[in-house]
């Protein structure tokens, strides 16, 4: 690997000329020398060293990204399909701006705090923060910041995020299920977040089961544990007989698909005795049988759309919508068995 005095002496030119190149402070260079510095430079497989082109420039080229979320005992971050597909679409948007990716995933608030206001970044996306750490990191850090998949308190402060139509999703797979004769569902939640995407997914069910004339209370409400063990002993109890509930809404297609897989290895039919439903439509949700009834997000725009919203905040340019909430879809797998004859979607659509 070739040092910068090492390609001036090769291109006869001076190391200022061979650092500006470096830099992209071609304004005089020519263009004759400009190829030849350029050639040597790939030749000799030079790596700049990113420190010195950050001090160099006075700004960063690197974009981090926060997840806040506790992994799954025994797993890592990038196991789940959500957050390996949303992580991959912003690192390639983020590559072709000419910028580099730094992440990091806890769960510990006033790391987020920290880590906001101490790295040296062109620009922050954080994922999944709550709403109070979210206005926390508003009032006190002035890196241009999106977020994805937050919400937030009514603090009077201007957030710019990326999410989902959450509560629209939830409303549509509850519709569905009513649609389908069942009155009896629970719903298992990622987290125990209060007020996070879950949360407005059961808000939407439970919209739609006000409008059935049916009422969908708290305790139909669960969180999925991160303890593979306890998940399965949690399965295990919702398909004891007598069923307490006809079918299981998951917020989360890998929860779902985990359940449908250990449900059957202790006999119980899906739908035969009990439906399940998921959310997000990634491959868990396409590979097990019966295929899962869910709701489908398009994660990888997602995280394209919360890198072009960063782009133009540093760039100083207009951000047309500052909550951009992307349109959710209900796609009817075999998962769900219908329990009656009338259908709240028949009845709705009756003039």
């Amino acid at each position: 690997m070739g040092t910068i005095k090492e390609i001036a002496r090769r291109a006869g030119v001076s190391p200022t000329t061979v650092s500006n190149v470096l830099h992209g402070n071609t304004g005089k260079v020519s263009p004759d020398t400009l190829a030849r510095v350029q050639a040597i430079i790939q030749a000799v497989n030079y790596a700049p060293n990113m420190g010195a082109i950050i001090l160099a420039r006075k700004k960063s080229r690197i974009i981090g990204v926060i997840m806040f979320m506790e992994p799954r005992r025994n797993e890592t971050v990038l196991e789940d399909p959500f957050s390996s597909t949303i992580m991959g679409a912003m690192e390639a948007e983020i590559r072709k701006r000419g910028y580099f990716m730094m992440i990091h995933t806890t769960s510990d608030e006033d790391e987020v705090v920290r880590l906001a206001k101490t790295w040296k970044l062109a620009g922050l996306v954080l994922v999944w923060v709550p709403s109070a750490t979210a206005s926390i990191i508003r009032r006190t850090i002035d890196t241009p910041v999106v977020f994805v998949d937050s919400y937030f308190d009514r603090d009077g402060q201007e957030y710019h995020s990326v999410g989902l139509n959450d509560a629209e999703g939830g409303y549509l797979m509850a519709r569905y299920l009513l649609s389908q004769g069942h009155h009896e569902i629970a719903f298992i939640a990622n987290d125990a977040m209060r007020d996070g995407a879950d949360r407005a997914r059961f808000e939407g069910c439970r919209k739609a089961f006000i409008e059935s004339g049916k009422f969908l209370d708290e305790q139909r409400y669960f969180v999925a544990s991160k303890d593979p063990a306890e998940r399965r002993d949690f399965y295990r109890r919702l398909g004891s007989y007598p069923l307490p509930y006809s079918a299981l809404v998951f917020s989360a297609d890998y929860y779902a698909a985990e359940a449908l897989s250990c449900l059957q290895d202790y006999g119980v039919a899906i739908p035969g005795d009990i439906s399940i439903t998921g959310f997000d439509d990634n491959i868990f949700a396409r590979i097990v049988r019966p295929r899962l009834t869910t709701i489908r997000q398009d994660v990888y725009g997602k995280g394209q759309a919360a890198v072009s919203m960063l782009m133009s905040l540093m760039h100083r340019e207009p951000v047309v919508e500052h909550d951009l909430r992307l349109a959710v879809e209900l796609v009817i797998g075999d998962s769900v068995r219908p329990l009656g004859s009338l259908s709240v979607l028949r009845q709705a659509d009756t003039p």
